[in-house]
């Protein structure tokens, strides 16, 4: 349902700065390169030779798989989005207990984003349910992974589990991590898909206009905030459309 994809990690480079990866993790990354590669240039169908194998990997994830730990004096963050690195790197130098200097460094999110590809071909599929228990396996122990949120709040809505959905993005709203705080958008836009379809109408135009406030160019907000003038002026509702979260051409209008 998400009308935006992510950028997933450069590898080779995030590879090259991150030795802290075990064999098996970096072989479980170079699976998913592979894959995103492929992804990238044919779309869905050309990951369905690959979904055996990438399934097999995310069950190979470590039980403690977090997003940040330390190892060798140093705070080690593995991160998907390439903006976020900067970030949480300046964030973890400001945190450093005592006014010293701590080591940061960021890694491949591996099994975050081949969760995030698996729950997407699912969604896409309408395998919904499929979708939702990839994203659960790594939210456990990664529960501020912003792109996954927003990913589990979009197959709520396949299921028409607008409330559900409502509930997780008011959550993530008022989450004061970093990273949530700076990727609100998201969130706004999938809380105002829940409220028009709960009929909650001028609810819905507060949050896709905080998302505006946000990205005064996001087309995804204002479509819906067009839906809904249409919706106030007597237009009959038209039904929602699932949209690959992570399809490699410009998606379609959400309606």
């Amino acid at each position: 349902m998400l009308t935006t994809s992510p950028t997933l990690a450069r590898p080779s480079a995030a590879v090259a700065a991150a030795p802290q990866m075990s064999r098996q993790e970096r072989q479980d990354h170079d699976l998913f390169v592979r894959a995103n590669t492929e992804f990238q240039r044919q779309g869905y169908p050309a990951l369905a030779r690959r979904l055996p194998a990438l399934r097999q990997a995310l069950d190979r994830m470590p039980a403690d798989y977090g997003q940040a730990f330390e190892q060798d004096g140093q705070t080690v963050v593995r991160l998907t989005d390439p903006g976020d690195v900067l970030v949480s790197m300046v964030a973890v130098s400001a945190a450093a207990k005592g006014g010293e200097a701590k080591g940061a460094t960021a890694m491949p999110n591996v099994y975050g984003d081949i969760a995030l590809m698996l729950a997407s071909e699912a969604v896409e599929a309408r395998r919904y349910e499929e979708g939702i228990a990839y994203l659960d396996r790594v939210l456990k122990v990664q529960p501020k992974n912003w792109l996954l949120l927003v990913e589990k709040a979009a197959a709520l809505q396949g299921l028409a589990r607008w409330d559900d959905a409502l509930t997780l993005a008011d959550a993530a709203l008022a989450d004061d991590d970093l990273l949530m705080t700076l990727h609100r958008g998201p969130f706004h836009r999938r809380r105002g898909f829940s409220l028009i379809e709960l009929g909650r109408l001028d609810e819905a135009k507060a949050a896709y206009d905080a998302a505006l406030a946000i990205d005064p160019d996001d087309a995804n907000a204002k479509r819906e905030l067009e839906y809904i003038s249409q919706l106030k002026a007597g237009a009959a509702p038209t039904p929602p459309q699932v949209v690959a979260p992570l399809s490699p051409v410009p998606p379609p209008p959400t309606r």
